[in-house]
């Protein structure tokens, strides 16, 4: 078991890295980081939006699969230990893209963020409430992402106490998505966002039918 742990965890950082790192390296040779430029700051602009709604879409998928897996209804067609390769690989690249989303803040000439305003929650300059509670829910969601590799130290139970936390932080970034997105307004972004919510409220309710959200403090051989 500890041995198929580390693999799951060692394949789920590979993936997530050589994503990361080949978004890293796209965005460095265009000259998104240097501060100043008219063309990097306009480029920079789109790059912002598409970082946070590729966040919110990975962070989607994240909660359906492992909401999927909790309820096991892919149970018969996804082995068990690639189905929490992909559910861990999809949390860090979640988080990865929402970080980016908004480090690249830092290179808009509009707005003018500081690392401060990125990192503590609710002291930024535009619409400080809603871009707090995405501030707050990718802190909760790196938290949630790191406990995949802690599972064995936390306990079962505590760890799935931490995941039941992602419907609360996807609950706030879908609020920051559509209080302070500058593609809120947009018919076609509303429509998405609707379909992905509702997506996870059905497979939530269906999984309360299911299972329990909390494994017993004792196990039932324990109990008798």
């Amino acid at each position: 078991m500890i041995r198929e742990s580390k693999w799951m965890d060692r394949l789920s950082f590979l993936f997530t890295f050589s994503i990361i790192t080949s978004v890293g390296i796209y965005l460095y040779q265009h000259g998104i980081f240097v501060r100043g430029s008219a063309v990097a700051s306009n480029t920079s602009w789109y790059l912002i939006r598409a970082a946070g709604t590729i966040a919110y879409i990975l962070l989607t998928t994240s909660v359906l699969w492992g909401l999927a897996l909790t309820t096991r209804v892919i149970k018969d067609w996804s082995p068990g230990a690639l189905s929490m390769v992909l559910h861990s690989t999809l949390s860090w690249l979640a988080v990865a893209f929402s970080i980016l989303h908004a480090l690249l803040l830092l290179t808009d000439n509009y707005l003018h963020y500081d690392l401060s305003s990125i990192l503590i929650p609710f002291t930024g300059p535009y619409r400080p409430l809603a871009v707090g509670l995405g501030t707050l829910a990718c802190w909760l969601a790196l938290i949630v992402a790191g406990s995949f590799a802690l599972k064995k130290h936390l306990g079962h139970r505590l760890w799935k106490i931490l995941h039941l936390t992602s419907y609360g932080l996807y609950a706030m970034i879908t609020l920051h998505a559509l209080l302070a997105g500058s593609d809120a307004d947009k018919t076609g972004f509303r429509v998405v966002a609707g379909i992905m919510v509702l997506l996870v409220v059905v497979l939530f309710g269906y999984r309360l039918g299911k299972t329990e959200l909390l494994p017993s403090a004792k196990s039932p051989r324990q109990q008798t």
